[in-house]
């Protein structure tokens, strides 16, 4: 049973014990308490760059409020909650055993950071509490199950393995908390290309740098999703080429960047204007990430790696109408991505000066 004391004190019989290895403490509660002793800790690119919760949906929120209220008979899964602050619960019982778990409610609404997180169960009691105007306070008894002695990482990788198994989370939010609780060698051995995408938008240095959309969706819609970034990458790493045969990640991620500055350069209107440009967006990005195989390998097999030199080929095509609009026009994913590097690479000259186009007329003439 639940008993508040002076609303200072929440106490919760409880069982202690362990799931996988994780201490827990497993219980019931008023669906209110528990949206009250916690919160969301909701990533946001600009303010909370190390959040782990996706956005919320208001109106998911809305429907499993109104299904608690509406159903005198129902059903959820435990709320799974996780102690962050250690001075807002005492643990009185030892694990494989019933004891009381003491939640300081003084403390945790005092506190400026999050006492208690939402791992699994946020839409559940987003408008529980009462405190939002037209929703009541729910009283209905729940299950739930709180994590003790997490580090922020276990957190994350948890919030991770169960949101993914179960309503799929944004791609994007999934690859940037992979780059986040990964040990950056390991990551760059194994999956070079979301490292690499990463790295193109949080260096300073990079012509991409804060133009990649990590999951929140406060990130203005021009910017670049962290996910078709990662997979243009991919698509340009999958053909064997000088570039996919450099031994380190790291040497990757300088030539691409060095590629990226001579897009900038080539058509500067798509970094200014990236709404009217297809450049950097769906079938454009992943087309450039395609060419941008075909470009850099011909500048290495030349002995270079600069932007300049990558920009001298790039030029040495006619030029492209890139908008909306354009060339390019009604060509969508992979496919139409295939289709506009084919298009650009076959007219692109060499240092020898003869383009594949150019060489293939020649061909059929004689």
């Amino acid at each position: 049973m639940t008993n508040i004391s002076n609303d200072e004190l929440l106490k919760l019989s409880v069982v202690y014990d362990r799931v996988l290895g994780v201490h827990v403490a497993r219980g019931y509660a008023r669906l209110c308490d528990l949206a009250r002793m916690s919160r969301a800790d909701v990533f946001d690119q600009e303010t909370n760059p190390e959040g782990t919760q996706r956005d919320l949906s208001p109106k998911h929120a809305k429907d499993a409020y109104d299904y608690i209220i509406t159903h005198e008979l129902g059903f959820w899964p435990e709320i799974f909650l996780c102690v962050r602050d250690k001075k807002s619960v005492e643990v009185n019982g030892n694990y494989g055993a019933c004891g009381e778990l003491a939640i300081n409610m003084k403390h945790i609404r005092r506190s400026k950071n999050i006492c208690i997180s939402r791992v699994d169960g946020n839409h559940r009691l987003h408008y529980a509490d009462g405190e939002t105007p037209g929703y009541a306070p729910v009283e209905k008894m729940v299950s739930f199950c709180l994590a003790i002695g997490l580090s922020r990482n276990q957190e994350i990788r948890l919030f991770m393995d169960i949101n993914n198994n179960q309503r799929r989370m944004s791609t994007t939010h999934l690859d940037n908390i992979i780059s986040r609780i990964s040990p950056e060698e390991k990551l760059k051995r194994e999956d070079p290309a979301l490292y690499i995408a990463k790295q193109l938008g949080e260096d300073a240095s990079s012509p991409l740098f804060q133009r990649v959309h990590y999951g929140s969706t406060t990130s203005p819609p021009s910017k670049l999703p962290l996910r078709a970034l990662k997979t243009g990458i991919t698509y340009m790493l999958s053909r064997p080429t000088r570039l996919t045969s450099l031994p380190d990640t790291d040497a990757k991620l300088k030539v691409i960047k060095n590629y990226f500055f001579a897009l900038k350069n080539w058509v500067p209107e798509a970094w200014e204007n990236p709404k009217e440009y297809i450049m950097l967006r769906g079938a454009g990005l992943w087309g450039i990430c395609f060419l941008g195989a075909y470009v850099i390998d011909k500048t290495l097999g030349q002995g270079k790696f600069t932007d300049d030199a990558m920009l001298r080929l790039l030029r040495s095509g006619p030029q492209w109408d890139w908008t909306s609009n354009g060339d390019f026009k009604g060509l969508s994913g992979r496919g139409g991505a295939v289709k506009i590097s084919d298009l650009v690479s076959k007219e692109l000259s060499d240092e020898g000066g003869v383009s594949i186009q150019e060489l293939y007329r020649k061909i059929m003439i004689q």
